[in-house]
C-alpha cells in the first residue's frame, strides 16, 4: 500500500488521505486565539472610537496605522449570545486558503440559557501595527463580523487587489475613523472607516508622508445606504444595547495627556 503510513507501536496502517484530512479536521476544530503582544482592537458603538487591550485605550486622534497584508484571514464565530461569554466555538484561516464549508465544521449544540439552537456567522480578521504617535509599535488585532465591519474588509481586500496589480506599494497606511449615519428608532449607528493615506511597500520603514495619495472618492461615507444592511445595522445596535443594560457602563480608557 503506497499511499500508507506504518505507525509505531503496532498501530497499524493508516492513508496519507485519512491522516490529512484528520489532521485538516483537528486543525479546525483548535479556536483561534490572539498571539503573543498583540492586543484587540475594537470600535466603541456608542461613539465611533477606536479602543484595544484589555484597559480599552482610546487610539490616539489622527495617529496612523500600517494593515499587514499577509495577515488577513476568515472564518466562522459561533456565539451564545443569550449567555452572553466567550465564543462557543471559532474557526479561522489564512485568506490564502479556501473558506472551510459549513458543513465541515464542527457541530454546535444549543443554547444554556434558552434552548436555541446555535448558528455560525461570518468573521474576518487583521492585524495592524502603530507606525505614528504614543502607541507607535503597538500591534493590534481587528476580528469582527458585523455588517459595517464585513463591508470594511471587503473595501480592504478590493484596495489590495487594485494594488496588486499596479506593484509592490500592497501595505495600506491607514488612520482608524468612523462614520455613521441616524436611525429613526436607534439613533445615531458608528460604522468603521479606515481612510487611506499612502500606500507602502512590505520593507518600507521611512517616516509617514504627510499627503494623502489615495482617491478621496474612495473612502467618502455611504449617504443613506442600503435599506437591508440599515436594518441589520440596526438590529446589531440594538442586540449590544441589550448586552450593555445592567453593566457599569462607558468603558475604561486611559487618560491621554
Amino acid at each position: 500500500m503506497a499511499n500508507a503510513l506504518t505507525l509505531p507501536g503496532g498501530m497499524g496502517l493508516v492513508s496519507r488521505e485519512d491522516l490529512a484530512k484528520s489532521l485538516n479536521n483537528a486543525a479546525m476544530s483548535m479556536p483561534a486565539v490572539g498571539s503573543n503582544g498583540k492586543a484587540f482592537l475594537k470600535m466603541d458603538k456608542g461613539n465611533g472610537d477606536w479602543l484595544f487591550g484589555q484597559e480599552e485605550t482610546v487610539v490616539e486622534e489622527d495617529s496612523l496605522w500600517a494593515i499587514n497584508p499577509t495577515s488577513l484571514m476568515h472564518g466562522y464565530i459561533a456565539w451564545d449570545t443569550d449567555a452572553g461569554g466567550a465564543p462557543v466555538q471559532e474557526v479561522m484561516v489564512p485568506i490564502s486558503r479556501p473558506l472551510p464549508a459549513i458543513s465541515s465544521l464542527p457541530p454546535l449544540g444549543v443554547s444554556a440559557k434558552t434552548g436555541k439552537q446555535l448558528e455560525y456567522k461570518a468573521q474576518r480578521s487583521v492585524d495592524l501595527v502603530c507606525i505614528s504617535g504614543e502607541d507607535e509599535g503597538t500591534v493590534v488585532e481587528y476580528k469582527q463580523g458585523s455588517v459595517g465591519a464585513m463591508k470594511l474588509f471587503a473595501k480592504i481586500t478590493n484596495d489590495l487587489l487594485t494594488q496588486l496589480d499596479k506593484g509592490n506599494d500592497i501595505v495600506a497606511i491607514v488612520k482608524l475613523g468612523s462614520d455613521s449615519y441616524k436611525h429613526k428608532q436607534y439613533g445615531r449607528i458608528f460604522n468603521p472607516d479606515w481612510p487611506v493615506q499612502e500606500w507602502r511597500p512590505m520593507d518600507d520603514t521611512s517616516a509617514p508622508g504627510s499627503e494623502e495619495n489615495g482617491d478621496p472618492t474612495d473612502d467618502q461615507p455611504d449617504e443613506g445606504g442600503d435599506k437591508d444592511e440599515e436594518a441589520k445595522l440596526a438590529a446589531e445596535y440594538a442586540e449590544e444595547q441589550a448586552k450593555a443594560a445592567g453593566t457599569d457602563g462607558a468603558p475604561r480608557r486611559r487618560m491621554r495627556r
